[in-house]
Protein backbone atom coordinates (compact mmCIF):
# COMPACT_ATOMS: atom_id res chain seq x y z
CA UNK A 1 0.00 0.00 0.00
CA UNK A 2 1.21 3.73 -0.40
CA UNK A 3 3.08 5.45 1.80
CA UNK A 4 1.37 8.54 3.19
CA UNK A 5 3.00 11.93 4.80
CA UNK A 6 0.13 13.48 6.42
CA UNK A 7 0.07 17.09 8.46
CA UNK A 8 -2.05 17.95 11.15
CA UNK A 9 -2.82 14.13 12.44
CA UNK A 10 -3.34 15.97 16.39
CA UNK A 11 -5.56 18.06 15.22
CA UNK A 12 -9.44 18.16 14.55
CA UNK A 13 -9.78 16.94 11.09
CA UNK A 14 -6.65 15.43 10.18
CA UNK A 15 -6.70 13.24 13.28
CA UNK A 16 -9.90 11.85 11.68
CA UNK A 17 -8.35 11.37 8.33
CA UNK A 18 -5.08 10.12 9.64
CA UNK A 19 -7.68 7.15 11.40
CA UNK A 20 -8.92 6.19 8.07
CA UNK A 21 -6.17 6.05 5.83
CA UNK A 22 -4.56 3.85 8.23
CA UNK A 23 -7.80 1.31 8.28
CA UNK A 24 -7.59 1.72 4.61
CA UNK A 25 -3.91 -0.36 4.72
CA UNK A 26 -1.32 3.02 4.58
CA UNK A 27 1.71 3.46 5.98
CA UNK A 28 1.51 7.14 7.81
CA UNK A 29 4.14 9.03 8.58
CA UNK A 30 2.94 12.08 10.74
CA UNK A 31 4.79 15.10 11.67
CA UNK A 32 3.79 17.08 14.65
CA UNK A 33 5.12 19.64 16.86
CA UNK A 34 6.27 18.67 20.62
CA UNK A 35 6.15 15.35 20.76
CA UNK A 36 9.72 15.41 22.80
CA UNK A 37 9.13 14.46 26.06
CA UNK A 38 5.87 12.80 25.60
CA UNK A 39 5.47 8.95 25.53
CA UNK A 40 4.27 7.11 22.78
CA UNK A 41 0.85 5.93 24.49
CA UNK A 42 0.07 10.23 24.97
CA UNK A 43 0.73 10.51 21.09
CA UNK A 44 -1.36 7.89 19.81
CA UNK A 45 -3.76 9.23 22.64
CA UNK A 46 -3.73 12.76 21.08
CA UNK A 47 -3.96 10.98 17.44
CA UNK A 48 -5.83 7.79 17.29
CA UNK A 49 -8.68 8.58 20.88
CA UNK A 50 -11.04 5.64 19.96
CA UNK A 51 -8.62 2.79 19.07
CA UNK A 52 -7.97 0.41 21.95
CA UNK A 53 -4.04 -0.46 22.79
CA UNK A 54 -4.10 -3.75 21.10
CA UNK A 55 -5.37 -2.14 17.71
CA UNK A 56 -2.75 0.53 18.27
CA UNK A 57 -0.09 -1.91 18.85
CA UNK A 58 -1.28 -4.18 15.48
CA UNK A 59 -0.87 -0.54 13.39
CA UNK A 60 2.56 0.26 14.99
CA UNK A 61 4.31 -0.77 12.49
CA UNK A 62 2.35 0.88 9.80
CA UNK A 63 3.10 4.41 11.67
CA UNK A 64 6.23 6.73 12.27
CA UNK A 65 5.73 10.14 14.48
CA UNK A 66 8.11 12.43 13.69
CA UNK A 67 9.11 15.73 15.83
CA UNK A 68 8.75 18.82 12.93
CA UNK A 69 7.43 22.31 12.54
CA UNK A 70 5.91 22.84 8.55
CA UNK A 71 6.83 26.54 9.18
CA UNK A 72 10.43 25.88 9.08
CA UNK A 73 13.05 24.43 6.49
CA UNK A 74 13.27 21.29 5.76
CA UNK A 75 9.67 20.74 7.90
CA UNK A 76 11.35 20.89 11.16
CA UNK A 77 13.27 17.59 10.23
CA UNK A 78 17.01 16.55 9.82
CA UNK A 79 18.16 16.71 6.63
CA UNK A 80 18.34 12.74 6.57
CA UNK A 81 15.24 12.25 7.86
CA UNK A 82 13.75 14.78 5.68
CA UNK A 83 15.54 13.31 2.46
CA UNK A 84 13.97 9.64 3.55
CA UNK A 85 10.70 10.75 3.70
CA UNK A 86 11.02 12.37 0.56
CA UNK A 87 12.28 9.34 -1.30
CA UNK A 88 9.57 6.61 0.40
CA UNK A 89 6.24 8.93 1.03
CA UNK A 90 3.44 8.66 -2.27
CA UNK A 91 1.04 11.04 -1.24
CA UNK A 92 0.66 14.01 1.02
CA UNK A 93 -2.36 15.16 2.76
CA UNK A 94 -2.06 18.81 4.51
CA UNK A 95 -4.09 19.51 6.81
CA UNK A 96 -2.14 21.75 9.68
CA UNK A 97 -3.38 24.89 9.98
CA UNK A 98 -3.69 27.90 12.51
CA UNK A 99 -6.83 28.81 13.05
CA UNK A 100 -6.78 31.99 15.50
CA UNK A 101 -8.98 34.59 14.02
CA UNK A 102 -7.58 37.62 15.87
CA UNK A 103 -5.55 40.34 14.24
CA UNK A 104 -2.83 39.84 16.73
CA UNK A 105 -2.73 35.97 15.54
CA UNK A 106 -1.07 37.79 11.75
CA UNK A 107 2.44 36.79 12.25
CA UNK A 108 1.73 32.75 13.02
CA UNK A 109 -1.05 32.75 10.53
CA UNK A 110 1.96 33.81 7.93
CA UNK A 111 3.79 31.47 8.89
CA UNK A 112 1.85 28.57 9.41
CA UNK A 113 -0.59 28.63 6.80
CA UNK A 114 1.20 30.39 3.94
CA UNK A 115 5.04 29.46 4.33
CA UNK A 116 4.13 26.23 6.07
CA UNK A 117 1.91 25.13 3.56
CA UNK A 118 4.42 25.98 0.55
CA UNK A 119 6.83 24.27 3.02
CA UNK A 120 4.51 21.29 2.42
CA UNK A 121 4.37 21.69 -1.28
CA UNK A 122 7.99 21.80 -1.97
CA UNK A 123 8.36 18.08 -0.07
CA UNK A 124 6.22 17.29 -2.75
CA UNK A 125 8.52 17.96 -5.22
CA UNK A 126 11.71 16.33 -3.53
CA UNK A 127 12.95 12.86 -5.03
CA UNK A 128 9.86 12.57 -6.79
CA UNK A 129 6.44 13.56 -7.46
CA UNK A 130 3.72 13.23 -5.01
CA UNK A 131 0.14 13.58 -4.88
CA UNK A 132 -0.70 16.22 -2.62
CA UNK A 133 -3.99 16.60 -1.08
CA UNK A 134 -4.10 20.59 0.07
CA UNK A 135 -7.44 21.05 3.39
CA UNK A 136 -8.18 24.88 2.60
CA UNK A 137 -11.49 26.54 3.60
CA UNK A 138 -14.39 27.54 1.36
CA UNK A 139 -14.09 31.05 3.14
CA UNK A 140 -11.21 31.69 0.71
CA UNK A 141 -14.39 33.27 -0.58
CA UNK A 142 -14.35 36.29 2.26
CA UNK A 143 -16.84 38.36 1.79
CA UNK A 144 -18.35 37.16 -1.42
CA UNK A 145 -21.77 37.14 -1.93
CA UNK A 146 -24.30 35.07 -3.98
CA UNK A 147 -22.56 31.56 -5.74
CA UNK A 148 -19.15 30.82 -5.66
CA UNK A 149 -17.82 28.33 -8.09
CA UNK A 150 -15.57 25.64 -7.24
CA UNK A 151 -13.06 26.44 -9.78
CA UNK A 152 -12.81 30.30 -8.45
CA UNK A 153 -10.29 31.83 -6.44
CA UNK A 154 -9.42 35.02 -6.96
CA UNK A 155 -12.21 37.68 -7.74
CA UNK A 156 -11.28 40.68 -5.72
CA UNK A 157 -12.52 39.48 -2.46
CA UNK A 158 -12.28 41.19 1.00
CA UNK A 159 -11.95 39.02 3.41
CA UNK A 160 -13.80 38.79 7.12
CA UNK A 161 -10.29 38.18 9.36
CA UNK A 162 -6.85 37.39 8.56
CA UNK A 163 -7.45 33.45 8.95
CA UNK A 164 -9.32 33.47 5.31
CA UNK A 165 -6.58 36.00 3.69
CA UNK A 166 -3.96 33.68 5.04
CA UNK A 167 -5.70 30.13 3.35
CA UNK A 168 -6.70 32.25 -0.13
CA UNK A 169 -2.98 33.21 -0.20
CA UNK A 170 -1.58 29.95 0.63
CA UNK A 171 -3.45 28.50 -1.71
CA UNK A 172 -2.64 30.92 -4.51
CA UNK A 173 0.48 30.26 -3.99
CA UNK A 174 0.70 26.59 -4.14
CA UNK A 175 -1.72 26.67 -6.91
CA UNK A 176 0.57 28.31 -8.91
CA UNK A 177 3.89 25.63 -7.29
CA UNK A 178 2.02 22.85 -8.40
CA UNK A 179 1.61 23.75 -11.87
CA UNK A 180 4.91 24.54 -12.13
CA UNK A 181 6.29 21.76 -10.42
CA UNK A 182 3.92 18.96 -12.27
CA UNK A 183 2.51 18.12 -8.78
CA UNK A 184 -0.57 16.60 -9.12
CA UNK A 185 -2.74 18.61 -6.59
CA UNK A 186 -6.22 18.57 -5.10
CA UNK A 187 -8.19 21.20 -2.87
CA UNK A 188 -10.53 21.01 -0.67
CA UNK A 189 -12.39 23.29 0.77
CA UNK A 190 -14.50 22.12 3.96
CA UNK A 191 -17.18 25.39 5.57
CA UNK A 192 -17.60 25.31 9.33
CA UNK A 193 -16.75 21.82 10.81
CA UNK A 194 -18.84 21.53 13.69
CA UNK A 195 -18.93 18.21 15.66
CA UNK A 196 -19.61 14.60 14.68
CA UNK A 197 -22.97 13.93 13.93
CA UNK A 198 -23.51 10.89 15.85
CA UNK A 199 -21.70 11.68 18.65
CA UNK A 200 -20.93 15.01 19.22
CA UNK A 201 -17.27 14.72 19.27
CA UNK A 202 -14.94 17.30 18.89
CA UNK A 203 -11.36 19.10 19.10
CA UNK A 204 -12.43 22.59 18.16
CA UNK A 205 -14.55 24.70 20.40
CA UNK A 206 -14.04 27.67 18.56
CA UNK A 207 -16.92 28.92 15.63
CA UNK A 208 -20.64 28.45 17.21
CA UNK A 209 -19.67 26.77 20.22
CA UNK A 210 -17.79 30.07 21.16
CA UNK A 211 -21.77 30.77 21.37
CA UNK A 212 -23.08 27.70 22.93
CA UNK A 213 -20.03 28.55 25.44
CA UNK A 214 -21.39 31.92 26.58
CA UNK A 215 -25.26 31.23 26.38
CA UNK A 216 -24.46 27.74 28.81
CA UNK A 217 -22.62 29.63 31.19
CA UNK A 218 -25.32 32.58 31.22
CA UNK A 219 -27.80 29.85 31.94
CA UNK A 220 -25.66 28.22 34.62
CA UNK A 221 -25.64 31.39 36.12
CA UNK A 222 -29.02 32.19 36.69
CA UNK A 223 -29.62 28.81 38.21
CA UNK A 224 -27.37 29.74 40.51
CA UNK A 225 -29.54 32.45 41.76
CA UNK A 226 -32.12 30.85 41.31
CA UNK A 227 -31.35 27.82 43.44
CA UNK A 228 -31.00 30.69 46.70
CA UNK A 229 -34.02 32.39 45.96
CA UNK A 230 -36.30 31.28 43.67
CA UNK A 231 -38.93 33.73 43.45
CA UNK A 232 -36.01 35.96 42.56
CA UNK A 233 -36.98 38.66 44.99
CA UNK A 234 -35.01 40.48 46.49
CA UNK A 235 -36.79 42.73 49.44
CA UNK A 236 -39.30 44.65 46.85
CA UNK A 237 -37.99 44.26 44.41
CA UNK A 238 -38.32 41.48 41.40
CA UNK A 239 -34.90 41.02 39.52
CA UNK A 240 -35.72 39.73 35.83
CA UNK A 241 -33.95 37.94 33.55
CA UNK A 242 -31.95 40.36 31.15
CA UNK A 243 -32.60 40.25 27.20
CA UNK A 244 -29.83 39.15 24.94
CA UNK A 245 -29.83 41.07 22.02
CA UNK A 246 -27.22 39.62 19.05
CA UNK A 247 -27.00 41.56 16.30
CA UNK A 248 -27.11 39.62 12.88
CA UNK A 249 -28.78 38.64 9.81
CA UNK A 250 -31.75 35.83 10.93
CA UNK A 251 -32.35 34.94 6.98
CA UNK A 252 -28.98 34.67 6.20
CA UNK A 253 -27.47 30.87 6.32
CA UNK A 254 -24.74 29.57 8.17
CA UNK A 255 -22.50 26.81 6.47
CA UNK A 256 -22.49 24.21 9.15
CA UNK A 257 -21.15 20.39 8.46
CA UNK A 258 -20.32 17.77 10.88
CA UNK A 259 -16.86 16.38 11.21
CA UNK A 260 -17.63 12.68 9.66
CA UNK A 261 -19.00 14.04 6.39
CA UNK A 262 -15.88 16.25 5.99
CA UNK A 263 -13.59 13.12 6.64
CA UNK A 264 -15.73 10.70 4.94
CA UNK A 265 -16.32 13.33 1.79
CA UNK A 266 -12.34 14.04 1.96
CA UNK A 267 -10.74 10.52 2.20
CA UNK A 268 -13.33 9.16 -0.54
CA UNK A 269 -12.12 11.80 -3.22
CA UNK A 270 -8.42 11.42 -2.48
CA UNK A 271 -8.71 7.99 -3.26
CA UNK A 272 -10.27 8.65 -6.72
CA UNK A 273 -6.66 9.73 -9.26
CA UNK A 274 -9.56 11.77 -11.56
CA UNK A 275 -10.37 14.46 -8.24
CA UNK A 276 -6.16 15.51 -9.30
CA UNK A 277 -6.32 18.95 -10.72
CA UNK A 278 -9.57 19.88 -9.23
CA UNK A 279 -11.21 22.02 -6.42
CA UNK A 280 -14.15 20.57 -3.81
CA UNK A 281 -16.81 22.38 -1.82
CA UNK A 282 -16.90 20.10 0.92
CA UNK A 283 -19.92 22.02 2.21
CA UNK A 284 -23.89 21.67 3.67
CA UNK A 285 -26.14 21.91 0.50
CA UNK A 286 -28.79 22.68 2.56
CA UNK A 287 -27.40 25.36 5.68
CA UNK A 288 -30.06 26.49 8.73
CA UNK A 289 -30.16 30.24 8.83
CA UNK A 290 -29.03 32.16 11.64
CA UNK A 291 -32.85 32.00 12.71
CA UNK A 292 -32.71 28.47 12.80
CA UNK A 293 -29.89 27.98 14.83
CA UNK A 294 -30.99 30.54 17.43
CA UNK A 295 -34.02 28.85 17.57
CA UNK A 296 -32.16 25.83 18.61
CA UNK A 297 -29.43 27.16 20.90
CA UNK A 298 -32.63 28.60 22.71
CA UNK A 299 -34.16 25.12 23.57
CA UNK A 300 -30.33 24.00 24.22
CA UNK A 301 -28.93 26.27 26.19
CA UNK A 302 -32.48 27.02 28.19
CA UNK A 303 -31.75 30.81 27.26
CA UNK A 304 -35.15 31.99 25.84
CA UNK A 305 -34.50 35.51 25.83
CA UNK A 306 -31.72 35.63 22.38
CA UNK A 307 -33.26 37.81 19.66
CA UNK A 308 -31.39 38.03 16.02
CA UNK A 309 -31.66 42.19 15.55
CA UNK A 310 -30.09 43.84 13.03
CA UNK A 311 -27.35 46.05 13.22
CA UNK A 312 -29.40 49.19 12.99
CA UNK A 313 -31.56 47.96 15.91
CA UNK A 314 -28.92 46.94 18.11
CA UNK A 315 -27.25 50.59 17.88
CA UNK A 316 -30.54 52.22 18.49
CA UNK A 317 -30.47 51.46 22.01
CA UNK A 318 -27.64 50.91 24.34
CA UNK A 319 -26.68 47.10 24.80
CA UNK A 320 -27.10 46.35 28.36
CA UNK A 321 -24.19 44.40 30.25
CA UNK A 322 -25.05 41.13 29.53
CA UNK A 323 -24.91 42.24 25.59
CA UNK A 324 -21.52 44.26 25.83
CA UNK A 325 -19.84 40.63 27.53
CA UNK A 326 -21.28 38.34 25.15
CA UNK A 327 -19.96 41.10 22.12
CA UNK A 328 -16.73 40.85 23.18
CA UNK A 329 -16.48 37.58 24.00
CA UNK A 330 -17.99 36.43 20.34
CA UNK A 331 -16.36 39.12 18.41
CA UNK A 332 -14.22 37.37 16.49
CA UNK A 333 -16.98 34.81 14.68
CA UNK A 334 -19.94 37.74 14.29
CA UNK A 335 -18.89 38.69 11.33
CA UNK A 336 -20.63 35.43 9.79
CA UNK A 337 -24.03 36.49 11.48
CA UNK A 338 -24.34 38.70 8.48
CA UNK A 339 -24.31 36.70 5.37
CA UNK A 340 -21.59 34.28 3.56
CA UNK A 341 -21.80 32.66 -0.09
CA UNK A 342 -23.86 30.05 -1.87
CA UNK A 343 -20.74 27.23 -2.30
CA UNK A 344 -21.19 24.99 -5.44
CA UNK A 345 -20.13 21.54 -5.09
CA UNK A 346 -20.69 19.97 -8.28
CA UNK A 347 -17.72 18.28 -8.23
CA UNK A 348 -18.15 17.05 -4.67
CA UNK A 349 -21.66 15.98 -5.76
CA UNK A 350 -19.73 13.77 -9.00
CA UNK A 351 -16.73 12.22 -6.91
CA UNK A 352 -19.36 11.16 -4.23
CA UNK A 353 -22.41 10.10 -6.47
CA UNK A 354 -23.31 6.67 -5.24
CA UNK A 355 -21.41 6.69 -2.54
CA UNK A 356 -23.85 6.87 0.26
CA UNK A 357 -22.20 9.96 1.33
CA UNK A 358 -24.37 12.68 2.21
CA UNK A 359 -24.64 15.46 4.38
CA UNK A 360 -26.60 15.21 7.66
CA UNK A 361 -28.93 17.66 8.16
CA UNK A 362 -28.38 19.80 11.05
CA UNK A 363 -30.78 19.90 13.81
CA UNK A 364 -31.92 20.64 16.79
CA UNK A 365 -31.12 17.17 17.91
CA UNK A 366 -27.64 17.80 16.35
CA UNK A 367 -27.13 21.30 18.04
CA UNK A 368 -28.42 19.50 21.80
CA UNK A 369 -25.52 16.79 21.15
CA UNK A 370 -22.75 18.77 20.00
CA UNK A 371 -24.02 21.28 23.69
CA UNK A 372 -23.39 18.25 25.48
CA UNK A 373 -20.01 17.02 23.94
CA UNK A 374 -18.72 20.15 24.79
CA UNK A 375 -20.14 20.52 28.38
CA UNK A 376 -18.99 17.14 29.15
CA UNK A 377 -15.18 17.98 27.99
CA UNK A 378 -15.47 21.31 29.53
CA UNK A 379 -15.20 22.80 26.57
CA UNK A 380 -11.76 21.38 25.84
CA UNK A 381 -9.88 21.86 28.82
CA UNK A 382 -10.69 22.01 32.71
CA UNK A 383 -12.51 25.33 33.56
CA UNK A 384 -12.60 26.89 30.34
CA UNK A 385 -16.59 27.32 30.82
CA UNK A 386 -16.54 30.96 32.25
CA UNK A 387 -19.09 32.18 34.84
CA UNK A 388 -20.56 35.76 34.80
CA UNK A 389 -19.43 36.25 38.33
CA UNK A 390 -18.73 39.46 37.68
CA UNK A 391 -22.29 40.25 37.21
CA UNK A 392 -24.80 41.01 40.43
CA UNK A 393 -28.22 41.01 39.99
CA UNK A 394 -29.46 43.35 42.89
CA UNK A 395 -32.36 45.97 43.11
CA UNK A 396 -31.13 49.54 43.38
CA UNK A 397 -30.19 51.33 46.22
CA UNK A 398 -29.14 55.21 46.66
CA UNK A 399 -25.56 55.87 46.12
CA UNK A 400 -24.63 52.88 43.94
CA UNK A 401 -22.43 52.93 41.12
CA UNK A 402 -24.93 51.51 38.81
CA UNK A 403 -25.75 50.85 35.06
CA UNK A 404 -28.88 49.88 33.54
CA UNK A 405 -30.02 47.01 31.47
CA UNK A 406 -32.30 47.85 28.63
CA UNK A 407 -35.34 46.17 30.90
CA UNK A 408 -34.82 48.21 33.42
CA UNK A 409 -32.61 45.85 35.72
CA UNK A 410 -30.25 46.77 37.71
CA UNK A 411 -26.35 45.50 37.03
CA UNK A 412 -24.19 46.82 40.15
CA UNK A 413 -20.40 46.01 38.80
Amino acid sequence: MKTLLITGATGFLGGCLADKYLEEGYSLKIIARNLRGVSLKEKMDKIFPDKRTEERSAFSGRIELLEGDISTENLGLSEADYLRLAGAVDMVVHCAAATKFENDAHDILTQTNIYGSLHVAGFCARKKIKRFHYVSTAYVAGNRRGTVFEHELEKGQKFNNNYEQSKYEAERRISSFAKQQGIPLTVYRPSIIAGDSITGYTKNYDNIYAFCRELVCLNDYETRRKSGNDSLIQGRHEVRPVSLRIPGDKHCTINLIPLDYAANAIFHISKQEESAGKIFHIVNPSPPTIEEIAEWLKVATGIYRISIVSQHEFRASAPNVLEKCFSRKTKAFQPYLFGEACFDSTNTRTFLAGAKIDCPLITQEFINRSIQYAIQTKWGKKGAAREYREIEYKPERAGDRQKTGNNGLVLNI
